[in-house]
């Protein structure tokens, strides 16, 4: 696997995983420890790829809007 197609997967797990535990308990209630833990990736990972998890929020939240987006548009 190359390097750009490590980088991807990861970005992709840290976002499905974000977006699962923000679903399911709310934004305040995870940390990143727990986002990472379930990711399979250490916080620096998740550092390279955004700011903080207000920025994979914010990563998170435009992938909920670009699917709804996708949606609203096919109906």
């Amino acid at each position: 696997m190359s390097r750009a197609e490590q980088r991807e997967q990861t970005r992709h797990a840290l976002l499905r995983e974000g977006r699962r535990l923000f679903a399911a308990e709310g934004y305040g209630a995870v940390g990143l420890a727990r986002i990472v833990d379930a990711a399979g990736v250490t916080k620096g990972a998740l550092y390279h790829h955004f700011d903080g998890k207000a920025a994979l929020f914010r990563a998170v939240l435009a992938q909920v809007q670009q699917e709804v987006g996708r949606h609203v548009a096919a109906t």
